[in-house]
């Protein structure tokens, strides 16, 4: 079993892969979420460990567009607790600091404290551990980033200041993806993708077969179609404890009331991170 994240040791997605597999699977590296995508594809990798939202910023758009595009099943999720840290070369103050680079997530999710220094510049790039890693290689010392203390550790620098995200309690959700679904007597969440016909009452109705069913539904997003103005993919996960005639009779009443459905996977329920 090979699986790959996006970003270099030291990333949330690396910890993410860690905690899922527990030594069960080959890490590898890819330099951004396609390139992830493309290693399924190609087959360098089995699955690939995939962020797809986060409890302070929300979804991650680009995320959900993918899954869309490659066509692959959700496994599996992990979430991790997310404590983002503003580290530099050893020896740097916060009086010599002028640019900071992070992922785009990671200057979100510390927004408020960037904020408070508005003379930095802050760099996007494609993984917050890379961030540090560049930081570490740099001989520029007014440069700092934003990442994990794992990271801080691995590249050598120091952390000046320890929790940078404006929530206390922030949370990345991720998602293991393959190219076949898998069948687990633990698997107790399924996930959907459906479009809806330009009607009154459309979306309503879909709800209200969960409703009725008495089913928890546990997320709800849409996202833009690829070529289509004003028209939407809905994304959907619920709880159902086990696979029977029930609730094949429910996705086939949701399949019966829109223009087309697609189930991303029945997989097991994330463990809390405590």
């Amino acid at each position: 079993m090979k699986a790959v994240y996006s970003g270099v040791p030291g990333s949330y997605a690396e910890e993410a892969a860690i905690r899922y597999y527990k030594n069960s699977a080959e890490l590898v590296t890819a330099s951004s979420f396609e390139d992830a995508f493309e290693a399924v594809k190609d087959g360098r990798a089995d699955q690939a460990v995939i962020p797809i939202e986060n409890s302070s910023t929300g979804s991650i758009s680009a995320v959900y567009d993918l899954i869309t595009e490659y066509g692959y099943f959700i496994v599996g999720e992990q979430s991790i607790e997310v404590n983002q840290c503003l580290m530099a070369k050893p020896g740097t103050t916060l009086s010599d600091i002028r640019e900071v680079f992070s992922h785009e997530q990671g200057i979100s999710q510390s927004r408020t404290f960037l904020a408070g220094h508005p003379d930095w510049k802050t760099t996007a790039v494609y993984n917050t551990a890379a961030a540090a890693k560049m930081v570490s290689e740099s001989e520029d010392r007014t440069l700092a980033a934003i990442a994990s203390s794992r990271a801080a550790e691995l590249y050598g620098l120091d952390i000046l200041v320890p929790k940078t995200n404006f929530k206390d309690i922030n949370q990345t959700r991720f998602v293991i993806l393959a190219k076949k679904p898998r069948h687990s007597p633990e698997n107790n969440k399924v996930s959907l993708m459906f479009t809806l016909p330009h009607v009154s009452g459309s979306l309503y109705d879909i709800l209200g077969i969960f409703a009725r069913e008495k089913l928890n539904l546990l997320k709800i997003e849409s996202r833009p179609m690829q070529g289509r103005n004003w028209e939407y993919l809905f994304f959907l996960d619920f709880s159902a404890d086990t696979i029977d005639a029930r609730l094949e009779r429910i996705i086939i009443e949701v399949a019966d009331n829109t223009q087309g459905l697609r189930i991303l996977g029945y997989y097991k329920k994330m463990e809390e991170d405590a």
